[in-house]
């Protein structure tokens, strides 16, 4: 994409369960061919995949409403308002940059409750599910089937037939999600890590994150005398790892890999050939409202961003696999 951005479209091709969740608990023992999850490390650009494939209408996700209420599923019902204002969800979900990150800036009520897709970490702890290093929840009878039961209560409200889930803890969740859905389909995307690491050092929430292989915070790590920058570098390794450790016991059949730079500079047909990967059938809205979104560029914007040391030192340490993925040194 150019410096000012280009259309994405111009490619040349609480613990307790609620009576509704007890009533669908049958539901998720069938098959799990219809949902989908989005894995990658934090910065790759796991939101944008996911808010991308969530224009789609036959898919169903987390919304900010459920991910609030989560004993309240129905309350995805509320995504078929979204899909009735394709203007206001390109502006509300992408922002007047298309940018699909809305860290950092204070956004209007009529903004923060209009329905729109998040992670929705509180729906996993209502199953029981503990998010890796951070707080206990309470504890519930088969957290598994819970789940199974929650999600296809979302989708059936929402009126998706294919559930996508964009959550980066899932990147710990591997073997579980797969358990869990038998037959579900996982979408990976890597981003060069040097983009990873300058990405990570510029929003907001890092600084007072949890990071998990660490056990403490970014703020913490400086505190204690580190360079900062060696975390953000390594962030990416230790979760690329986590992510390869957990696909090990997952079909390959069941895996499709995509890369953030192929999202950004050909996303109509990297978007399709997801959209082909976990069922989705074509459509030609679809691809018009992708085609009415403004991308910037920033796949290389580290290499301005970063100081020659700085990007070196980001360099030695991913080094090797940098070289594995093919990217350029």
């Amino acid at each position: 994409m150019g410096r000012h951005g280009r259309q994405m479209g111009s490619s040349q091709e609480a613990p307790g369960v609620s009576t509704s969740e007890r009533d669908v608990l049958a539901v998720g023992r069938r098959g799990s061919a219809d949902v989908v999850f989005i894995i990658g490390a934090a910065r790759s650009g796991t939101t944008l995949l996911y808010k991308a494939l969530c224009l789609h209408p036959d898919v169903s996700y987390i919304s900010n409403w459920v991910g609030r209420f989560p004993g309240l599923p129905w309350l995805a019902s509320l995504d078929r308002i979204a899909r009735r204002m394709p203007a206001a969800r390109r502006r509300v979900w992408f922002g007047r940059d298309s940018n699909a990150y809305v860290y950092g800036t204070k956004r209007r009520v009529r903004d923060r409750i209009f329905p729109m897709p998040v992670e929705g970490e509180p729906v996993y702890g209502r199953c029981g599910i503990r998010k890796p290093g951070g707080p206990s929840v309470a504890a519930v009878d088969d957290p598994e089937e819970r789940l199974r039961g929650l999600l296809r209560s979302i989708g059936r409200s929402s009126g998706g037939s294919i559930f996508v889930s964009k959550r980066i803890a899932n990147n710990l969740r591997i073997p579980l999600l797969a358990r869990t859905f038998p037959e579900a389909r996982f979408v990976e995307i890597v981003r060069d890590g040097r983009a990873v690491a300058y990405s990570l050092s510029r929003v907001d929430w890092w600084e007072s994150s949890v990071v998990w292989w660490y056990g403490g915070t970014p703020e913490q790590w400086r505190d204690e005398g580190r360079d900062p920058w060696d975390m953000c570098a390594r962030n990416w390794l230790e979760e690329l790892r986590e992510i390869r450790s957990g696909l090990a016991v997952v079909e390959p059949q069941q895996v499709s890999s995509i890369r953030f730079e192929a999202l950004t500079d050909d996303p109509i047909r990297t978007l399709e050939s997801v959209a082909a990967f976990i069922g989705l059938p074509s459509s030609a809205g679809w691809r018009a409202e992708l085609g009415r979104l403004q991308r910037p560029d920033r796949s290389e914007t580290w290499r301005t961003g970063l100081d020659d040391a700085v990007a070196q030192k980001i360099t030695s340490i991913q080094l090797e696999e940098l070289r594995a993925l093919g990217y350029r040194l």
